[in-house]
């Protein structure tokens, strides 16, 4: 398995394969957002989990500020086979993360994943809009 971020000039060739797995996700958020535009527009960004050549997952990150600093945000999240590929994208995503300066990785969905960062160090930060939210810090 292999978990890489989709440059913007390659976005048209991943994408049909990756909103598949990420428009389920992006109908659970309140505001529906416009993920294409936002990774466009370099708001966000956009990382891929394949097995061989097929994606099995994807995600949707973006750098917030702060007073505490540059955080990774893991925004959206789609997919199968989670237990098989979170710790290494995670240390993945570190390393680019502290790159640009970033002091923590955070997040809110599913349980699950709280769980799962909680494995990695990752502490729990209360609730975003209903939903468990995590932190944590590089």
């Amino acid at each position: 398995m292999v978990a890489t971020g989709i440059p913007l000039r390659d976005l048209h060739l991943a994408w049909p394969d990756l909103w598949r797995l990420l428009e389920p996700a992006v109908q659970r958020t309140p505001d529906k957002p416009d993920v294409l535009a936002r990774l466009i527009a370099r708001d966000a960004q956009l990382w891929a989990v394949y097995d061989d050549d097929k994606a099995i997952a994807a995600i949707v990150t973006q750098v917030t500020c702060d007073p505490d600093g540059k955080r990774c945000r893991l925004w959206l999240i789609g997919g199968s086979r989670v237990a098989e590929w979170a710790a290494d994208f995670l240390c993945k995503l570190e390393l680019w993360a502290r790159s640009l300066g970033c002091v923590a990785l955070w997040g809110s969905g599913r349980e699950g994943w709280d769980r799962i960062v909680k494995r990695m160090g990752g502490t729990s930060v209360g609730t975003i809009a209903g939903f468990p939210a995590w932190e944590r810090r590089l």
